[in-house]
């Protein structure tokens, strides 16, 4: 006998914790899809509590209660949720990727019962998040971040000019731009 065969107790052995390991992959995926299912619903009942509250009373638990006892005005108007207002959701490390899978926050009606979202067992499934899109700016944004550019430049440059003991630029002058007008050249002569 040599030993490169194995025996037949070593096969055994072998098959019964290849069949561990199927059922634990098995717990596991149902386990996933259980947390998934659970951050998503969390995420949809944040949102739905966060816009009733800041529509209907003075306050809930993330901005405080200052409003509560103000008589609130009639008209309602459309509460947009920020990312940081969602203390709950963002308190879970996979719930963007619970979102995604589900739907983007939506209720989520399949369960993945079809099997067509199963892998073959043995093989790891690699999700690959798609490349990042160049962010357009229209004509109006990349003006008015040229602008802020220009300006913080401006600044700096007479900061440093003051720091140099040159001669110090008036705040009129450094903030638009333009030269003082009389009254003002009159006052820092004197």
């Amino acid at each position: 006998m040599s030993n490169d065969t194995p025996s037949a107790e070593d096969k055994a052995k072998y098959d019964t914790a290849r069949k561990e390991l199927a059922a634990a992959i098995t717990k596991k995926r149902n386990l996933d899809k259980q947390l998934a299912q659970l951050e998503v619903q969390i995420y949809n009942l944040e949102g739905s509590y966060l816009t009733e509250t800041a529509a209907h009373s003075g306050g809930n638990i993330i901005h405080g209660f200052d409003g509560y006892l103000k008589n609130q005005p009639s008209g309602r108007r459309k509460y947009e949720i920020s990312e940081p207002d969602r203390i709950f959701s963002t308190s879970s490390m996979t719930y963007k990727k619970s979102l995604e899978l589900s739907g983007e926050g939506e209720e989520s009606t399949a369960t993945g019962d079809d099997g067509s979202r199963m892998s073959t067992p043995g093989l790891t499934t690699v999700i690959v998040p798609p490349a990042p899109r160049p962010e357009v700016l229209t004509a109006a944004q990349q003006k008015k971040n040229r602008d802020r550019e220009y300006q913080r430049k401006k600044r700096a440059h007479a900061a440093a000019t003051r720091k140099q003991g040159e001669t110090p630029v008036s705040d009129d002058e450094s903030v638009s731009g333009r030269k003082p007008n009389k009254r003002a050249r009159i006052t820092e002569d004197d």
